[in-house]
C-alpha cells in the first residue's frame, strides 16, 4: 500500500464532487434544524383563540356580503321588472 488510508465512512465508489454535495446537505440540515430549535411555537391556546377568531370574522364576512348580493339582485330586479 502506498500509505492512503480511506476512512471506513468513506465510500471509495463516490467520487469526490458527490462527497462535498452531501456533506453539504448534512451541513445544511443540521443549520435547519438548529434554527427549528430557536423558533418560538405558539401555545395551543393562542392556536385555539385565533382559529375562533378567524371562524367568526369569516362568518361576519360572509353574511355581510350576503346581505350586499342580496339587496343589489334586488334592486335589478325592481330595475328590469
Amino acid at each position: 500500500m502506498l500509505g492512503v488510508r480511506v476512512p471506513p465512512g468513506l465510500p471509495i465508489w463516490l467520487g469526490k464532487r458527490k462527497m462535498e454535495k452531501i456533506e453539504a446537505v448534512k451541513t445544511y440540515l443540521k443549520e435547519v434544524r438548529a434554527e427549528l430549535n430557536k423558533v418560538t411555537w405558539t401555545g395551543r391556546k393562542e392556536i385555539v383563540s385565533g382559529t375562533i377568531a378567524v371562524l367568526i370574522l369569516s362568518a361576519v364576512v360572509s353574511i355581510f356580503l350576503w346581505v350586499i348580493d342580496f339587496g343589489l339582485s334586488q334592486v335589478v330586479r325592481l330595475v328590469l321588472s
